[in-house]
């Protein structure tokens, strides 16, 4: 235990707490920014065991914000999840670390609920949102919503059997995503400082019998402000009332990603790929791919395309349903 010396020290924690801590699994959705620096947090604090799930790899673009990840991991064109897998195992090899590359949605989540003792969301769109707010509330797990853009972070912890959901606050989902960071930016600074704020929330709701829901946190780290507000659980809210579901989320269908210039496809009856039925199609039309284990990638005309090994595939450079749909279909039924 002398790893974690420094945190037993702590009042509010002390050798219970860490022992807690220790028993405690989490589920991290989105291993972006917010969730690589929560996820290292989690590592360095010894929880039992992160599951993380991220559908997207790492870009050259995420380097500014996300610690966790390096230039070699851009080359190699590594998951998110799996890179920050590799790290994570490198910094605590005493918390176990199990990587999903996908969406977070009924299928892919299915099983977790029994061993998941929060889930912490750092998403960036409010489609996942919505499912992990139903999802929770359907198995009565506590978990953060969390996001940030420009200087804007806001924080909200939720247990909706009996508090505020998601909902509650927002009302029903927005149409558009207008506070997305790939819309208008995000101030690094701001990232750290958020994540931090989350994983303090989580420690407290995990050791704190006497945890407050129901309170919403926003903070600007351009103007060092910070305020909080209580907020109703609302008793005909559609998605923690008498009628509410769970209901899978949208990547089912062909969705265009927000703020990417890029279309997300599955194939048919979520089949896996096969890379090598795949490479054999392209070496026939002469068009040079690049693979790992996990991404085939390759371009045509004037896309480039990220094939997932489970079924996912990513045309970039447009968000137009239509042309994307004609690029697919060339090589896909």
């Amino acid at each position: 235990m002398d790893r974690y010396d420094r945190q037993m020290r702590v009042r509010q924690i002390g050798t219970d707490g860490q022992k807690k801590i220790m028993q405690a699994t989490l589920l991290i959705v989105g291993i972006g920014a917010l969730g690589s620096y929560a996820a290292e947090l989690a590592t360095r604090m010894g929880f039992k065991k992160l599951i993380l799930i991220d559908r997207d790899f790492v870009e050259w673009s995420n380097l500014q914000r996300q610690t966790l990840f390096t230039e070699q991991d851009v080359q190699d064109k590594l998951p998110k999840a799996y890179a920050a897998k590799k790290h994570l195992e490198a910094i605590n090899r005493n918390v176990h670390i199990e990587s999903i590359v996908d969406d977070a949605n009924l299928e892919t989540l299915s099983g977790y609920e029994s061993e998941v003792d929060a889930v912490l969301d750092c998403t960036d769109n409010f489609a996942t949102r919505r499912f992990l707010n139903a999802f929770c509330h359907a198995h009565d797990l506590p978990w953060i919503y969390t996001s940030c853009a420009g200087t804007y972070a806001s924080v909200f912890p939720v247990r909706s059997q009996n508090s505020a959901c998601l909902t509650c606050l927002i009302g029903e989902t927005p149409q558009t995503n207008e506070a997305s960071c790939d819309l208008i930016g995000v101030h690094a600074p701001l990232i750290p400082i958020t994540a931090g704020f989350q994983v303090s929330l989580l420690t407290r709701l995990l050791l704190d019998e006497n945890f407050e829901y129901n309170v919403f946190y926003q903070l600007d780290n351009w103007t060092m402000t910070f305020q909080s507000l209580k907020v109703a659980k609302q008793p005909d809210c559609p998605s923690c009332g008498s009628h509410s579901g769970l209901e899978t989320n949208f990547s089912e269908k062909p969705v265009a990603l927000c703020g990417k210039d890029t279309v997300q496809f599955r194939l048919p009856s979520r089949k896996r790929a096969e890379f090598t039925q795949i490479t054999k199609r392209l070496q026939a039309e002469e068009i040079e791919f690049s693979q790992n284990p996990f991404i085939l990638t390759f371009s045509f005309s004037a896309y480039t395309f990220s094939v997932f090994k489970n079924g996912r595939v990513l045309i970039h450079g447009t968000s137009d349903l239509t042309e994307a749909k004609k690029a697919y279909h060339h090589f896909f039924n």
